[in-house]
Parts: structure tokens; C-alpha cells; sequence
């Protein structure tokens, strides 16, 4: 097998893939992925560190200064590098795990919740108005979050509808709810329980805030009509803002990104939301 087909084989699929970890961080966690193959790491460890790696880019972030605002950016690359490395490794080696995917989502949610958590107290440093910086910390964070559930739904929907590769969000709380009953029977297992049960609160919340609706298409119809909009959903994907963060972080104007996040994330959220709301509502009247 050639190198490019291990690597597209290491993908979940090319078009669903953001651009930027498609042309930047896979390429490079696909690298080190190759490197330890043979040896005995597992996804799992893999996620471990990438979170370890997420917490420390929030408290960097935290102190403020040019200096640190830098270190955090690092550390947040080198999160993403290996968040998409424990996938790719997981796919190779086909070993992958329940556990193993509800660490992985979890990296970007705890991630997140620390670097926006940094964001907050390093612009109250900056300046000095713990009252607007909070505001539009929480209002970034709260946009952001909305605009990377929204990519995931309808990026689970065209992976479930092009590919077969993505059951259903039913399905997918059906399953978990299962596993949190067999890990109750078999005791133990705190932490595994923890994050299950964390992660179908959020399962359920997001089935509340983003209905599944049965489609009258065909796979071909709904990648002729989904793909490039799906691209264009990956422009307000948890990659894209962390890449946004890290260029307003080197030029030291990490407020830019919160006030972007808020205005033209949004403004591309709504337009991107409608036109696909009118592509789904094609599928629906036939």
C-alpha cells in the first residue's frame, strides 16, 4: 500500500476532513503516526497527552503577557497534532475503542472550556475590566461552541448518508447508554462512567438542538449537494478558531479573536445555516 493510500486510509474521509488539519495537521500527526506504529502506544495514551497538552494552553494563556500568549499557541498545536494522531492511529490499527471515542470528542470540549478560561483572565490582565472581558469571553465561547456543533451534526449527517460511516444520534446515545449499564454491573470504572455520562448529556442536548430528520436522497445526491457546503462549515471548525487564536496571538490581540468570533463567525453561521436548512428541506419535500 503506498503512503498516500495509508494516509487517506487514515482519514475518517477526505471531504469531511477540515482543510486546515487535511493539508496541515494530519499530514504531520499521519508523520509521527508512521514513527510509532510497532511500538506498544495506544490512541488512548495518545489522548491522554493531546488533553494534557489542551489544560496547559488555557493556563498559559492565562498569565497574559506576549511571551506566554506564544507558549499557549504552541501547546495548543501540538494538542491538535496529536488529537488527530489517536484517530489516525486508532483507524490503522483498527483498535479503536468506545472509551477510546468519547476521550477523543472530549479532547476539544476540555480544551476549549481551559483556553477560554485563559482568554478570560488574561483580558482582564490586558485590560483591566474584569467585566468586559468576561462578557466577551463568554459570548466568544458560547458562539464558538454553537457554531462547531452545528459543523459536527451536519458532518455526522453526510458521513451517515454519503458513507454509511456515522449512525445516527439515537443510535449513538442507544449505544452509550448500553455501555454505561454494562460498566455499572461490572463495578469500578469511575472515570470511564464519568465521561459516558457526560458525554449523553451532551448527546442528548445536542439531539434537542439539532433534530434528525429522515432524508428522501440518494448518497450521490446528498454529496453532489453537501460537499462543498460541508467545506465551507469546516471554515467555523474547532481548527479553523484555534488557528484564528494562534495568528491574533502572535500579533498580541487576542481580544480580535474574540470580537471576529462573535461578528463574522456568527455572520457565516447564519448564511451557511440557511442554505443548508434549504438544501434539507429539498430532500424533505421529495
Amino acid at each position: 500500500m503506498s503512503l498516500v493510500s495509508e494516509f487517506k486510509q487514515s482519514l475518517k474521509t477526505v471531504d469531511s476532513e477540515e482543510i486546515l488539519d487535511l493539508y496541515i495537521f494530519r499530514p504531520i500527526s499521519f508523520a509521527f503516526v508512521k514513527l510509532i506504529y510497532n511500538t506498544g502506544i495506544t490512541p488512548n495514551q495518545i489522548s491522554i497527552v493531546a488533553l494534557i497538552f489542551g489544560v496547559l494552553s488555557g493556563v498559559f494563556y492565562g498569565f497574559g503577557t506576549y511571551e506566554f500568549l506564544l507558549i499557549g499557541s504552541l501547546s495548543f498545536f501540538i494538542c491538535n497534532t496529536l488529537d488527530c494522531m489517536d484517530g489516525q492511529l486508532a483507524r490503522l490499527k483498527k483498535n479503536g475503542t468506545k472509551i477510546g471515542r468519547v476521550i477523543d470528542g472530549f479532547i476539544d470540549y476540555i480544551t476549549s472550556i481551559s483556553v477560554f478560561l485563559g482568554l478570560g483572565i488574561a483580558m482582564t490582565v490586558i485590560t483591566g475590566n474584569p467585566l468586559y472581558s468576561w462578557l466577551l469571553t463568554v459570548a466568544a465561547g458560547a458562539s464558538k461552541a454553537l457554531q462547531n456543533m452545528f459543523f459536527d451534526n451536519y458532518r455526522n449527517m453526510y458521513l451517515e448518508y454519503v458513507y454509511s460511516k456515522a449512525s445516527g444520534l439515537e443510535d449513538e446515545i442507544r449505544e452509550y447508554t448500553e455501555e454505561q449499564k454494562r460498566l455499572e454491573n461490572t463495578g469500578g470504572h469511575l472515570f470511564e462512567k464519568f465521561l459516558i455520562s457526560i458525554y449523553l448529556s451532551y448527546s442528548r442536548f445536542q439531539k434537542k438542538s439539532t433534530k434528525h430528520i429522515e432524508l428522501n436522497t440518494t448518497p450521490e445526491e446528498y454529496k453532489r449537494k453537501n460537499k462543498l457546503l460541508l467545506r465551507a462549515w469546516s471554515w467555523i471548525g474547532s481548527t479553523t478558531h484555534m488557528m484564528a487564536l494562534i495568528v491574533f496571538s502572535v500579533f498580541n490581540r487576542i481580544d480580535l479573536y474574540l470580537i471576529f468570533t462573535i461578528t463574522v463567525g456568527n455572520i457565516i453561521f447564519i448564511i451557511l445555516f440557511l442554505v443548508q436548512k434549504n438544501i434539507i428541506n429539498s430532500f424533505i419535500k421529495k
